[in-house]
């Protein structure tokens, strides 16, 4: 298990708060659980921007929570009991206890772990997981965990996750539902400097909403105030340096303009 030590070596030597470290070490122990779990790593779908970091890019910010879709036809029923004995294995194989808080409805499954792993570490500690029903999955593949700490490194390990076409659809979706999250500003304007296949994007959309998407809507909706007023408050603990939000605005509406303004698919 990491040391308080390690965790304020980390902290230091990333520029960042020893509770992003703190969370993103027991973001990897869930995710190595999930991995190693029969009936999870056969029917959860990892997406969002924890997959990125977890899945493609080592380096990429720090997260908050985790998100997943499944398909199963039987829904969430037995999926309480199997988080409750799978939070119950780590209490009894860790020197710190998680507890849950628990949202659910027909198709959602929200999870709130509460944690205090060192409590040399003042903050508000919670992790959310998110694991949503869907008729519609974006595609995915299943993809080798990525992981940063040495305990969770020596076994191969892999989740089905989105492909990097299907969580710029998903961001451009958010995006365009008014979720006025910074993160998903980010996270696009990040992946579109990639060579990611334009017409796959689009064809996720068009799976999505069944119709053509307008996407000149999408230079409005991110140039809204929130994203500005909320940028520094929502990023700045997960992201070491993080660039203004006009110079990230500016190219990412060129970004748009070049690679996403084109024929209709």
């Amino acid at each position: 298990m990491i040391t308080y030590s390690q965790i304020q070596r980390l902290a230091a030597k990333q520029g960042l708060p020893e509770e992003i470290i703190e969370k993103d070490y027991l973001v990897e122990l869930v995710l190595f659980c999930f991995a190693k779990d029969e009936f999870f790593k056969e029917r959860l779908v990892f997406r969002g921007g924890t997959a990125l970091k977890k899945v493609y890019f080592p380096d990429y910010r720090f997260s908050e929570d985790l998100d997943f879709l499944i398909d199963d036809v039987e829904g969430l029923k037995g999926y309480e009991q199997r988080i409750d004995k799978l939070l119950a294995t780590i209490n009894s194989e860790y020197p710190f206890r998680l507890d849950k808080r628990l949202e659910l409805s027909k198709d959602r499954l929200q999870f709130f772990i509460l944690y205090d792993i060192f409590t040399e570490i003042k903050a508000v500690k919670e992790l959310k997981v998110d694991i949503l029903r869907d008729n519609f999955i974006p595609s995915y593949e299943r993809r080798k965990m990525l992981f940063s700490y040495q305990e969770f490194e020596k076994e191969k390990l892999s989740l089905k996750t989105y492909r990097l076409e299907s969580v710029v659809s998903d961001k451009i979706s958010r995006i365009l539902d008014v979720d006025n999250e910074p993160r998903d500003i980010y996270d696009l304007w990040y992946l579109l400097k990639l060579e990611l296949d334009v017409i796959k994007i689009k064809i996720e959309l068009k799976k999505r909403y069944g119709y053509d998407i307008y996407l000149p809507n999408l230079l409005t909706e991110i140039s809204k105030e929130a994203y500005r007023r909320n940028w520094r408050i929502r990023l700045e603990k997960q992201i070491p340096n993080l660039l203004p939000y006009e110079i990230i605005l500016k190219e990412l509406q060129g970004l748009i303009k070049m690679k996403l303004l084109k024929d209709k698919v």
